[in-house]
């Protein structure tokens, strides 16, 4: 007897209908398991960002001979409160501390940074971004600065790119005197910008430096930032941060010329990590025929949080002497 025809009769005995049934079933489970593993794989090679939450303030610490400083604890909003503005920015647990210059008054010694800046902003060393303000170049070649964090700062020259999630971070150097070629059109960094963000696939871009473009405080717009500020615009940039302004200001999106534009760039001016505010009204600077703000406040210390998606951003300013509370919100689109 041959043996291999009662089980090939016994296979003739199952119906077609249910053998279809049971390979098609069998092939939607294989199906199913290959598209887990391919997920799993795409998902370990291309991750998708979430959520990083980001605090940015300048013009921090105080000077050391201040004689506010001591009493900085019970201070009134007009003086030194570089502390207990450190305190809030801890508490929010941020991913990133976007410094935006002026991090240590009045002379930023090796030892200020040591017993001022340290204690308090300090805490948040291993997750900053320094931005180079004027007050970093008081000590030559801003070497305090760059030995204090190190490397954190990723290019000596003050400007380069990192990314945060799903954005593109540019740190620029406002310092137009320092930097080797200044800021205008044609300057290295200009150049090095254009080239940066040209190569730059994704939608959301955030900029930060020190100077604001445009400002109602006590120093007034900065047009030395203006080629800077053009090429982000001509790139689709959504964000600019910038301090050396002791005050809190926000700007709708606005084009190069400082005209309300939907496809603008919006600007943040967050001077108030600690050193004392002042108000602008008895300065030439104020109502000088620039831009308006959306939201200004001259009484606050107070830090800038930021929650950057992958697709968007919302922001808040928590206020110091307004209880921590949120003071300015809002959200916004990349485009």
């Amino acid at each position: 007897m041959d043996p291999v025809r009662p089980a090939r009769a016994l296979g003739a005995l199952v119906p077609a209908r249910l053998r279809s049934r049971r390979g098609g079933r069998a092939a939607a489970a294989l199906l199913a398991v290959l598209a887990l593993v391919l997920g799993w794989s795409l998902s370990r090679c291309s991750p998708v960002p979430g959520t990083i939450r980001v605090v940015a303030v300048g013009d921090m610490a105080c000077d050391p001979d201040d004689p506010d400083m001591t009493a900085a604890g019970a201070a009134p909003g007009d003086h030194c409160r570089h502390r207990a503005v450190s305190d809030l920015a801890v508490a929010l647990r941020p991913a990133v501390l976007l410094g935006l210059g002026d991090f240590q008054y009045e002379l930023p010694t090796s030892e200020a940074y040591r017993t001022v800046y340290g204690p308090s902003f300090g805490r948040l060393r291993e997750r900053t971004v320094p931005v180079f303000g004027n007050q970093e170049y008081r000590v030559q070649e801003a070497s305090t600065f760059t030995a204090y964090f190190g490397d954190r700062v990723r290019d000596p020259r003050g400007y380069w790119s990192q990314e945060l999630g799903g954005w593109h971070l540019v740190v620029l150097n406002s310092n137009c005197g320092a930097v080797a070629g200044g800021c205008g059109e044609g300057s290295p960094q200009q150049e090095w910008l254009a080239r940066d963000l040209a190569a730059y696939d994704g939608r959301c871009v955030l900029a930060a430096w020190h100077h604001p473009r445009w400002s109602n405080g006590l120093a007034g717009d900065d047009p030395r930032t203006g080629a800077l500020f053009r090429t982000l615009y001509d790139h689709g940039a959504e964000l600019v941060l910038s301090g050396h302004e002791a005050d809190y200001e926000r700007f709708g999106p606005l084009d190069p010329d400082g005209r309300p534009d939907e496809r603008g760039v919006r600007q943040f001016v967050v001077g108030t990590g600690g050193q004392a505010h002042y108000r602008p009204e008895a300065t030439a600077a104020a109502g000088a025929g620039g831009p308006a703000g959306e939201f200004a406040d001259f009484d606050h210390h107070g830090v800038l949080e930021l929650e950057l998606d992958p697709g968007g951003w919302r922001w808040r300013f928590h206020a110091l002497e307004a209880g921590r509370a949120v003071t300015d919100e809002g959200e916004g689109a990349c485009r």
